[in-house]
């Protein structure tokens, strides 16, 4: 199994990531795969109907 979290908070380091490397770290701890995307920063743009 693998978990991935997402994190779209503005603030990369901030309260909300260090909330979810929480809950992962103890993922790990189990043997569960995780994986946390950082979404700030990137450009995410709306569908252009293609």
């Amino acid at each position: 199994m693998k978990v991935l979290a997402m994190n779209g908070s503005a603030r990369k380091d901030g309260n909300t990531a260090i909330l979810i490397n929480t809950v992962l770290d103890e993922l790990n701890k189990e043997g569960i795969e995780t994986e946390m995307v950082q979404l700030s920063g990137k450009i995410i743009e709306p569908c252009k109907a293609c």
